[in-house]
């Protein structure tokens, strides 16, 4: 089963020669293309974020039925959809596939703007979550095939650059245009810009050819069945403990980050617009600088070695834990956005190495597969529990009678971040083991840790 889990690059050069249209000045532009398709898949996802207070109070909802709406209702359709649509990236014309999901997800977004009551809320977030399921695999592998596999952690961190500046965008768009418009207005201008960069990929993006950069024994392997290859994500020790330590951050991230805007509102008294712009400076910008940071380490000093990232991200989410804890229970405005700065800055360092490490030990036709299992696993458990878990909590601290719930709360889930940095940390250890299966040498400060 070696031959059909563990690829085997071949030079870059060569297969340059061989895909068409694989100039750099192409590679750079699919790249930037793709990066702006991640950048509305977030935008669409995120805006509802800023708007659940004036929805919540239009329709009378609890802060866990709020955590829910973002939460679970958009997870639970975004992992039942995603692995038969990985599937698919890996048997269909990716470019064509991501662009219909493209106008699928923004369509349900004007419609969300025309809901009237939660059911109605309830339905447009399970089809955006459905839709937007198909994007990361199909992106993924078309990337994987459009960079070789030492460059892909710098180039993956780029394109994760995009679920921030998608929550800047809905941050600063949301608290602008639902101040102007109102919230139903927000949502009709969001769907906008993904029927524009869908035509583009249909008119502009070329499928590239499967297996690019991979030996011509993995190139011509078929595409396994889904259980074959969440086999392979479960045996494989440093696959696993990477997603785990993924799915780990991901419910640390998307549950903090979703409940920042409300924050701000409750405890510090800013008005809409203005927490939606704040929110977007202290989470949105430092989470891309963060994630471009990572990829300028990956290059230059990891050299996209899986054991060097595997340190950077069991560090990086290490640092971010206390700083979201002292960020949430500060009580002082000036503190709290310093503190969440850093957090955001720190805590989404992990996201384009951690991405990179699975697709390297993948043949080329289960990539999309298995990106879909660890992006659905961190939706599913991530954004479904994360938002969740801060409203729950948040409503049994206030039914104590803590006069802060919602920071404390938010305060106690960033803390879990520490077991995302024991995972990774232990995914190394396994890497540093077995340094064979990565086909890579160890250095000898890594060949003394493992004597």
């Amino acid at each position: 089963m070696k031959s059909t889990i563990q690829s085997n690059e071949i030079d870059p050069t060569e297969a340059g020669d061989r895909h068409a249209g694989a100039g750099n000045a192409y590679r750079v532009y699919v790249l930037w293309l793709l990066f702006f398709v991640y950048v509305i898949h977030h935008l669409d996802r995120n805006i509802l974020l800023l708007l659940q207070e004036p929805i919540g109070k239009e329709f009378a909802l609890s802060d866990s039925q709020l955590g829910m709406l973002t939460g679970l209702v958009y997870a639970l359709p975004f992992a039942l959809a995603g692995i038969p649509l990985g599937a698919l990236a890996d048997r269909v014309t990716r470019t064509r596939m991501v662009a219909i999901l493209v106008i699928i997800w923004s369509g349900f977004t004007a419609i969300t703007g025309l809901a009237r009551s939660f059911a109605g809320l309830v339905v447009a977030r399970a089809a955006i979550g459905a839709a937007e399921a198909g994007a990361p695999p199909g992106i993924l592998s078309i990337l994987s095939d459009t960079y070789p596999a030492k460059s892909r952690a710098s180039v993956l961190s780029i394109l994760f650059m995009g679920p921030f500046i998608g929550l800047l965008a809905g941050s600063i768009l949301g608290g602008a245009a639902a101040a102007a418009f109102g919230w139903r207005g927000a949502l009709f201008i969001a769907a906008i810009p993904g029927v524009l960069v869908a035509l583009l990929i249909l008119l502009t993006v070329r499928e590239p050819m499967r297996g690019t950069f991979d030996s011509e024994t993995s190139r011509k392997m078929a595409a396994p069945p889904i259980g074959e290859v969440v086999s392979f994500a479960a045996r494989h020790v440093r696959v696993r403990d990477t997603i785990l330590a993924m799915v780990m951050a991901s419910i640390v991230s998307i549950g903090v980050a979703s409940w920042i805007p409300v924050l701000l509102i409750r405890d510090y008294g800013l008005p809409l617009a203005k927490a939606g712009l704040i929110t977007a400076l202290i989470a949105g910008l430092p989470g891309a600088l963060g994630s471009l940071f990572a990829g300028w380490i990956a290059s230059r000093v990891a050299g996209g070695r899986d054991a060097q990232l595997l340190r950077l991200c069991g560090t990086a989410v290490g640092i971010a834990a206390p700083l979201g804890c002292f960020a949430a229970w500060v009580g002082a405005l000036p503190l709290a956005i310093a503190g969440f700065t850093l957090w955001g800055f720190a805590n989404t360092m992990f996201i384009g190495p951690g991405h990179s490490l699975y697709l390297n030990a993948a043949a080329p036709r289960m990539r999309g597969t298995l990106s879909a299992v660890a992006v659905i696993v961190c939706n599913l458990v991530g954004a479904g529990l994360g938002p969740l878990l801060v409203g729950s909590i948040s409503d049994l601290l206030h039914a104590a009678g803590d006069t802060r719930p919602l920071a404390h709360s938010i305060g106690l889930l960033a803390l879990a971040g520490l077991l995302s940095a024991w995972l990774f940390w232990r995914a190394r250890a396994a890497a540093v083991r077995d340094p064979s299966s990565t086909g890579e040498t160890l250095s000898p400060a890594e060949q003394a840790e493992v004597q």
